[in-house]
């Protein structure tokens, strides 16, 4: 009887452990600070660490949270989007880890406060038949839209089988325009992302060499905002940290709804939704508390970037590392974690 009460005890308790750690999803984050009610410009596009952005905003979560949110369809111009960010023509956008610390480079101060989501092989190389492996690579002539985290994956790949990036040659070629080019049978492979990707293979019947789900963590992305914005209106990014939240938990636990929503949005189906879905790992609160926690390795941003450091080093684009701890913010993520300990007490 005795050992049966230890041991109902010990059980008891590591549950009530798990509970702070992880706390238990929330039905309703209710907004606990004054939001400003001030307009936010909010880059939405379709790719699946951003669905979320337009589900909240269907389901009308936004303005329930406090938020004057304005979404801007981006989806004409991705990139162009990066520099209107910079320029403060939008307020929200998601930016590729790589492409904040290009941009802060420059001179732009720009702050990622949420870990949206990873590629998981959503870019890949593409390559001849002739070319079966990585290695074969070496000598051979590759499309890729040079200074981009595209060219930066492709670094990190070549070295992680033994060439050097100067054992290839490459051609500036952007993503947009990889299939057409593949096509021409003048280039020996291609890196750029899905869907250009699978329609290289087909027009050219190539294959891929790799894609990024076979180094987790290589490319992540995230929700970014001026520093100024984070300084000057915390309780807005507070609040919107928290919408997401409350999305993420709705799409893992309603995917088919979640999926229904943005077909409709975008006029496609919702198997094309979720097979897209599939090619990033949407990252929810446990796995934002792992990513900005400090690591030498791509399961941390800080580790992330720490690669992409010496990539701009060796590329000439900074002289010396950049630190991380001024562009990836834990504020906002830690800060929910903690309320939500405090809801689960």
């Amino acid at each position: 009887m005795f050992k049966k009460l230890v041991i109902a005890t010990s059980l008891l308790l590591l549950l009530l452990i798990g509970s702070f750690i992880y706390p238990q999803p929330a039905a309703k984050i209710e907004n606990t600070q004054q939001t400003s009610s001030l307009r936010i410009k909010v880059a939405r596009y379709y790719w699946p660490g951003e669905h979320w952005i337009e589900i909240a905003d269907k389901k009308g979560w936004f303005k329930e949270a406090g938020l004057n949110v304005e979404l801007v369809d981006t989806n004409s111009d991705y990139y162009g989007s990066l520099q209107d960010m910079v320029d403060g023509k939008i307020d929200v956008n998601n930016f590729t880890l790589f492409d904040i610390m290009h941009f802060n480079a420059s001179g732009a101060d720009l702050v990622l406060a949420i870990n949206s989501d990873n590629s998981f092989g959503i870019e890949a190389i593409v390559a001849s038949q002739s070319i079966a492996t990585i290695k074969e690579l070496k000598g051979k002539t590759i499309g890729v839209d040079r200074g981009s985290y595209l060219e930066y994956i492709l670094d990190i790949v070549l070295k992680r089988h033994g060439l050097v990036p100067g054992d290839v040659n490459k051609v500036q070629l952007t993503a947009e325009n990889a299939v057409a080019e593949f096509g021409k049978g003048e280039l020996d492979a291609i890196i750029t992302w899905e869907p250009f990707a699978s329609e290289a293979m087909q027009v050219r019947h190539g294959h891929k060499l790799f894609d990024t789900s076979e180094i987790p963590g290589i490319s992540p992305n995230g929700q970014v905002f001026h520093r100024s914005f984070i300084e000057q209106r915390p309780e807005d990014v507070q609040a919107y940290v928290s919408v997401w939240y409350k999305t993420i938990q709705f799409i893992q636990d309603k995917p088919k709804q979640a999926y229904a929503i943005i077909a409709d949005i975008y006029n496609t189906t919702e198997e094309e939704v979720e097979a897209y879905q599939q090619l990033e790992l949407l990252l929810d609160l446990r796995d934002n508390t792992t990513s900005f926690s400090y690591g030498t390795g791509f399961e941390s941003l800080h580790g992330a970037a720490r690669y992409i450091n010496n990539f701009l080093i060796d590329n000439g684009t900074i002289s010396r590392p950049m630190d991380s701890t001024e562009f990836i913010d834990p504020t906002f993520i830690r800060t929910l974690k903690h309320r939500l300990q405090q809801e689960a007490l």
